[in-house]
């Protein structure tokens, strides 16, 4: 991984049953070639890719099956409030409904119930951070695996111009869309 250009870490984790399926993965871009590094519970697999086939290997690694699941994903679009996501979805980790009540009880009817079909709705994540090495992070994204595919969680700030806050758009999202998003990293590097 010495001397990349980009790299690229990702986490993926699926809910199966009782059990949480992990996929990690580093993807070092160098020139004309890319190093993947990958881990799972079956151990680990490195190989090089040539740069015309990145895409298709970025999108590989997140394209997983969701568990069959019936639960009411999140309308594509939903506006929801970044501390309100984290703390609800910490509380219910911590198995607090008593703090998951009053923290939904801090908005309106639309998003309670877009952030309850959030949250059970999700059957897995995913994490992706671009890096230059040595420089910095440019790039970071958070998708959610729920019935029917991934849904980003893209930062944004609320139009209400007398109080901003942080909020967060889910937006559908497809393995091919992560190519995209790292095609940008390795352009603005």
């Amino acid at each position: 991984m010495s001397g990349a250009d980009l790299v690229v870490e990702l986490d993926l984790a699926v809910r199966r049953d009782r059990t949480v399926e992990r996929r990690l993965a580093r993807h070092a871009l160098r020139g004309q070639s890319v190093h993947v590094l990958e881990s799972n519970q079956g151990g680990v697999r490195a190989r090089w890719v040539d740069v015309r086939a990145w895409p298709a290997a970025l999108a590989d690694t997140c394209r997983v099956s969701a568990p069959d699941h019936r639960a009411t994903p999140p309308d594509d679009g939903a506006l929801l409030p970044w501390d309100l996501v984290v703390g609800s979805g910490a509380a219910l980790a911590t198995d607090r409904p008593d703090l998951y009540a009053e923290l939904v009880a801090q908005t309106d009817d639309r998003a309670r119930d877009q952030l309850g079909r959030l949250h059970r709705a999700t059957l897995g994540r995913l994490r992706a951070v671009g890096i230059v090495p040595g420089r910095r992070r440019i790039g970071w994204l958070s998708w959610l695996l729920v019935p029917g595919g991934w849904c980003s969680l893209t930062p944004c700030l609320a139009d209400r111009p007398d109080r901003p806050r942080a909020m967060v758009r889910l937006e559908r999202r497809s393995p091919d869309d992560l190519a995209h998003e790292v095609a940008r990293w390795a352009a603005s590097r």
